[in-house]
């Protein structure tokens, strides 16, 4: 198992920040389009006023995408700006390619399909553009306004946003289907954000564990011995006493963590251990670290 170091050339990035943007847009238009979901992001403002006001989606996100980038200039500057054009441009011109030349999807009141593609689709172009460095632009700018500006964690001001304009959609469209397109709504963010965490993260299932105790040598060598993994070797100093200490760190998969356990267990039952995800793995894995 091994992966890596490497960079992609300005060029290989945007490539993939505009498959990224078009694999969005295959979600949006041929499978939340068509079922009046109204979902967080810009997008989700455009399904809105597209269906109040009967005019072209792309020319909604196109002129909200725009508002929102003078906005992001004047609030967040110059870099932030010329970070969000090119996802903030792109999408709308990809979806008013679409509008112009395939019909969209007919899959009468089987939302669950529509749901289930819908975020999908949104979730594995939205992590593409995140792993590459990109943005999509949208509503990116008035989240990170809010968390600059009213010191809210990043966490909240998407809640804040995407909330707004999931409710704002429930509102306009309660008379005809109640809170079940709400619902629907809600469903597909989360199903999007889940894959769009699997493709940043990936499928990796490691641990990395820390291991503090007065045992070193020979917890490090039974690890080797029922396991054969790499550990290495950590000289710290210890903030109440202040004495020096040896962690030992070693990265693991999930099935092998409780035989570390049980080998901490026998030989330091008073050893400090924690684990953490490991879901970065740069180098070789399989071989042992020592040092």
């Amino acid at each position: 198992m091994k992966a890596s170091l490497n960079t992609h050339s300005l060029l290989q990035r945007y490539f993939y920040i505009s498959i990224g943007i078009l694999l969005m847009v295959v979600g949006f238009y041929y499978f939340i389009l068509p079922a009046s979901l109204v979902i967080g992001g810009v997008s989700g403002v455009g399904v809105l006023f597209s269906e109040l006001l009967d005019i072209q989606v792309s020319l909604v996100v196109l002129i909200l995408n725009v508002i929102l980038l003078g906005l992001g200039w004047l609030m967040l500057g110059r870099k932030s700006f010329i970070r969000s054009i090119y996802g903030s441009l792109l999408f709308p011109f990809f979806i008013f390619l679409f509008e112009t030349f395939s019909p969209m999807l007919s899959m009468p009141d089987d939302f669950l399909l529509y749901v289930t593609f819908g975020g999908f689709f949104l979730g594995l172009g939205f992590g593409i553009v995140i792993k590459y460095g990109g943005t999509s632009g949208g509503t990116d700018i008035p989240i990170k306004i809010l968390s600059r500006y009213l010191d809210l964690p990043l966490s909240t001001s998407i809640y804040l946003v995407d909330g707004l304009i999931i409710v704002s959609g429930i509102v306009a469209f309660y008379a005809e289907s109640g809170i079940s397109l709400g619902l629907y709504a809600i469903l597909t963010t989360v199903i999007a954000g889940k894959i769009a965490d699997f493709v940043v993260a990936g499928t990796n299932m490691l641990k990395a564990v820390h291991i503090i105790t007065d045992h070193p040598r020979r917890i490090k060598r039974l690890i080797y011995e029922k396991i054969d993994r790499g550990v290495s070797l950590v000289p710290i100093e210890g903030g109440y006493h202040e004495s020096e200490k040896i962690m030992l760190v070693s990265i693991i998969t999930r099935d092998e963590y409780y035989t570390i356990k049980n080998i901490i267990a026998k030989e330091d039952p008073e050893a400090f251990v924690f684990a953490s995800p490991a879901t970065e793995i740069q180098g070789d894995f399989s071989k042992r670290l020592e040092d």
